[in-house]
């Protein structure tokens, strides 16, 4: 395999407690473009509906806005809640944010977890499951077939017009079996997220759901996707910077998830622990350890790329910027090697 692609990942929301986003997205500008000029391979992004941080809610005219003002780097949804937006309108969105980048963007997509956002979208949570194969089916014929069948009695109509690549990528988010299954059958990728032990839930759901799955479906990671997201923090002094600012950031944000999800099981923690956080089990580490244990979860879960929020409520602009610095010169380069 190649070397590992590192990106990062945004949900762009400002620092607790300012409701206003014109600051914070003016930050993220400038943070993308210093991205753009280092060896990231991607932006991600991510999406929520109804909550109370102003977390992003529309990706793909936020990647349109960026794709303009970078050159290299590419573009992630991480993931597009299909079953929350008219299944046309996220493949025109996708064709504009493709053309206004220079054909920079992947389109990942997820089933949702919160049924609260179901609500107000009017959908029944419990189909999720369901127009998550339809809407598969149907974006990417409409990305890479050039029309739809939403015509009257489901006759085709163009979908114009086409992208710059000929092949947007589609990739699935989330690391349940069923979801693992669905991304190997209709999907180019899958891109499952691990909070608090990586080095042990990514070899287990690469040997117990990845892995099989792909033997089933007679694919392989020649042709199919795997990325591991993460939360990340590379520091000379991990553990001065986690009592500083990173674990209430880690602490913010899996509570937001929780509170939004109502149940602590369904966020990430399978114990009856009131502390899942714990520093040494994370990803936060000194370069030369972050490295290290990189590449030992690759030994044992061949990914392709690894995306980390270089920024969460409490880490600050300042600081995501020369985390940004550190990771391009302390870890990718020694990854690629």
């Amino acid at each position: 395999m190649e070397a590992p692609k590192v990106s990062i990942w945004t949900d762009a929301r400002p620092e607790p407690g300012e409701r206003h986003g014109e600051k914070r997205y003016a930050e993220l500008l400038e943070e993308v473009r210093v991205a753009d000029k280092l060896p990231l391979h991607a932006l991600c992004t991510t999406e929520q509906h109804g909550v109370n941080d102003g977390y992003l809610p529309a990706q793909l005219p936020l990647i349109a806005g960026l794709g303009a003002a970078t050159k290299r780097i590419r573009f992630t949804t991480n993931a597009l809640l299909l079953p929350l937006h008219p299944w046309r309108q996220v493949v025109e969105q996708a064709i504009v944010a493709d053309l206004v980048s220079g054909g920079r963007l992947a389109l990942g997509v997820a089933a949702g977890g919160y049924a609260r956002e179901f609500d107000l979208f009017g959908i029944d949570f419990h189909k999720r499951g369901e127009l998550m194969e339809r809407g598969l089916a149907f974006i990417r014929q409409g990305l890479h077939e050039g029309s739809l069948p939403d015509g009257p009695g489901g006759t085709p109509v163009p979908v114009l017009p086409r992208p710059v690549q000929s092949r947007i990528p589609v990739y699935v988010g989330g690391g349940a079996p069923k979801v693992i299954d669905r991304a190997v059958r209709l999907a180019d990728g899958v891109m499952p997220v691990d909070f608090f032990a990586p080095e042990r839930e990514f070899a287990d759901l690469w040997a117990k759901k990845l892995a099989p799955a792909l033997a089933r479906h007679d694919r392989s990671l020649d042709d199919f996707h795997f990325t591991i997201c993460v939360p990340l923090w590379v520091a000379e002094d991990p553990e001065r910077d986690w009592n500083l600012f990173y674990k209430n950031a880690i602490e913010y944000q899996f509570n937001q998830y929780a509170s939004w999800a109502g149940d602590r099981s369904r966020v990430g923690v399978h114990s009856d622990s009131d502390v899942p956080w714990q520093r040494e089990a994370m990803l936060v580490d000194t370069p030369e350890d972050i490295v290290r244990r990189l590449r030992d979860i690759r030994a044992h879960a061949p990914y392709h790329e690894v995306v980390f929020w270089y920024r969460i409520p409490h880490i600050g602009h300042e600081r995501a910027l020369a985390h940004l610095e550190l990771i391009a010169d302390k870890v990718v380069p020694f990854l690629a090697d």
